[in-house]
């Protein structure tokens, strides 16, 4: 038989105890759920919206980075500090020569613009195609400081990617363990 002061007292214990076992459900109310539409990302699109032209050329000179988006094969690139872009595409041992540029439109949207003169691919050319600085820095698959793949002057890589590398890393890897025998 229960005295009455514990009944009380357990009442109180189940009270104080159920915000802290039911606060846990809050962060799984938050994944997606299909067919329901995505949540607006204020944050995310102000910050696509404001970049600034210092902004962009920080983010992309000096930087390896790996696009995997639009049209033709998937494309590792090392964009010099000077303006400078050499490109490698999965399936070609060739590093395509080009360059970049950070551009404002008349309405103020900071865009990166890259061009690669003599060359004719699907994605690639010799007209500058240019997209939003903040978009096409989210859209990177993978972003990293630097020229780790040692692209910059050379024309010919070390092997030929036959398929999307998954990140930088892995493509570091194989360069590192290829000999450098091969005319690179």
């Amino acid at each position: 038989m229960l005295k009455p002061m514990s009944t009380l007292r357990f009442s109180l214990l189940l009270l104080a105890a159920g915000p802290l076992l039911g606060g846990c459900g809050d962060r799984y109310s938050t994944l997606p759920v299909p067919g329901v539409p995505a949540t607006e990302m204020p944050q995310l699109d102000q910050s696509i919206a404001s970049s600034t032209p210092e902004a962009a050329r920080r983010g992309l000179g000096n930087h390896t980075w790996l696009w995997t988006r639009g049209p033709g094969p998937a494309q590792i690139h090392y964009s010099t500090a000077d303006g400078r872009d050499f490109v490698w595409l999965v399936g070609e041992r060739r590093i395509l020569a080009g360059e970049w540029q950070v551009d404002t439109t008349a309405d103020g949207l900071v865009q990166i613009c890259l061009r690669y003169p003599g060359v004719q691919r699907q994605g690639l050319g010799t007209n500058w195609t240019c997209r939003p600085a903040g978009t096409m820095f989210t859209q990177m698959q993978e972003r990293e400081g630097g020229d780790p793949l040692r692209f910059s002057g050379r024309t010919q890589a070390k092997f030929v990617l036959t398929q999307t590398p998954s990140s930088l890393a892995e493509v570091e890897g194989r360069v590192a363990a290829t000999p450098e025998n091969l005319g690179y």
